[in-house]
């Protein structure tokens, strides 16, 4: 199996696919003003340093020592050449105020930065007798800009979660509906909510699940009408056979003719029974199991936990047709000896039945549960494992078929505890 590198759920997708577009617009916008309007912004003082050049190579030592008081004022003070000091490497602002001051007619300017005092030089030429210091620019902390790109940001997530949970969790209903559907008896009636769309996809829904469940109820009423009907002639025929001579080869085929009919009428009354019309009781599990499996015959071996008293409310004879129903399979189409294994994990019950057969290509195990799959091989009408499937379901628990290490099948049976 591949793997996935995101949900596969339509809420996800769509999610992490507009959130996406809107990460790619905040970036392009966070480009458009910190790079494509960084240039415009170092325009204002490469300005301003062109200007106090030009006043200071103007101006003689007379005038700038008059005018010195005034720049003070303003944190700037003329001083020697030599007392510059600092470092030639501007970040990226200063460095492109410096490029477009040497566009305004300054091409040998120079920067420097003394991070230890905090000033920066400004001199016109590496030839200049005097340079400029002023203040060091201070950043005036996060830009504002910043805060607005993060509110649409987050407002646009926000937006689009509860657009994208808007549109998924109608058909989120709708999945649990059908998923509702596989395992109980009683119909679901969909929520029909959300969307125009998503509201005509659960009335179609509700009207094919009508249809299934009528359908369904009317296979079953057909299973138990003609089971129950061949019941009185297959019991007049019985009768009949007792008038004849005993003993005889033709009698004891007929019988047993009859008897197998009569097994396969009672598994088709089986399926049709949906075995949630049982009561379930508070059993003793190990001591159950114990009765059931002496009744069986010793090729079925019991492997027990050592918790004791171990018990659950179950239904007891829901509970003695599914392992029948399993032992009686592995009978026909397994080999001894037989391994029936109980356990607990968490608030489940797990049984497991093991035989040492040869097994079941891995192409058929899914298939082992439909009705009539494996009629014929072996004997019997393919019923069986549809039975066991429809009391685990009825008892809200799952069925589970696997190789076993060393050979044959492992059957797992997992019963909730309540």
């Amino acid at each position: 199996m591949r793997p996935r590198f995101w949900s596969d759920t339509l809420f996800a997708r769509i999610f992490l696919l507009v959130g996406a577009l809107l990460l790619a617009s905040q970036l392009a916008v966070y480009w458009y003003f910190n790079v494509y309007q960084a240039e415009r912004r170092a325009q204002f003082p490469a300005q301003n340093w062109a200007q106090i050049l030009t006043l200071s190579e103007s101006l003689g030592p007379a005038a700038r020592a008059e005018l010195a008081p005034t720049l003070a004022r303003q944190g700037m003070d003329w001083r020697p050449a030599s007392a510059m000091s600092g470092s030639h490497k501007l970040p990226a602002p200063l460095q492109s105020a410096l490029q477009i001051l040497h566009g305004l007619g300054w091409p040998e300017a120079e920067i420097r930065l003394d991070r230890r005092h905090d000033i920066l030089w400004l001199r016109a030429s590496p030839t200049s007798a005097h340079a400029i210091a002023m203040p060091l620019p201070r950043p005036a902390g996060p830009s504002p800009q910043w805060f607005k790109l993060s509110a649409i940001l987050l407002l646009s997530l926000l937006g689009t979660f509860l657009i994208v949970r808007q549109l998924t969790r109608p058909l989120s209903r709708i999945i649990a509906g059908v998923a509702d559907a596989r395992t109980t008896e009683t119909l679901p009636e969909l929520p029909v909510a959300g969307p125009a769309d998503v509201q005509r996809l659960a009335e179609k829904l509700n009207q094919a699940l009508r249809d299934v469940h009528q359908l369904w109820k009317e296979r079953e009423m057909v299973l138990l009408g003609v089971s129950h009907d061949l019941r009185t002639p297959l019991t007049r025929m019985r009768m009949l056979l007792e008038f004849l001579p005993p003993n005889t080869e033709v009698r004891e085929e007929l019988i047993a003719n009859l008897r197998e009919m009569d097994e396969i009428l009672r598994q088709f009354l089986d399926y049709a029974r949906s075995g949630q019309e049982e009561p379930s009781q508070v059993l003793d599990l190990p001591h159950w199991l114990e009765d059931f499996i002496e009744r069986q015959g010793p090729d079925i071996q019991l492997d027990l936990p050592d918790e004791r008293p171990l018990q659950a409310r179950l239904r007891p004879v829901g509970l003695a047709r599914i392992l029948q129903n399993l032992i009686d399979n592995a009978r026909r189409h397994a080999a001894p000896p037989f391994l029936l294994h109980l356990r607990r994990e968490g608030t489940e019950l797990v049984f497991v039945l093991r035989d040492h057969g040869s097994g079941i290509p891995a192409g058929d195990l899914e298939n082992l549960e439909r009705p009539f799959a494996v009629a014929g091989r072996g004997g019997g009408t393919g019923l069986g494992l549809a039975i066991v499937r429809r009391l685990v379901q009825a008892q809200r628990g799952a069925l589970h078929f696997r190789d076993a290490v060393g050979g044959g099948l492992e059957v797992e049976v997992r019963l909730p505890e309540r």
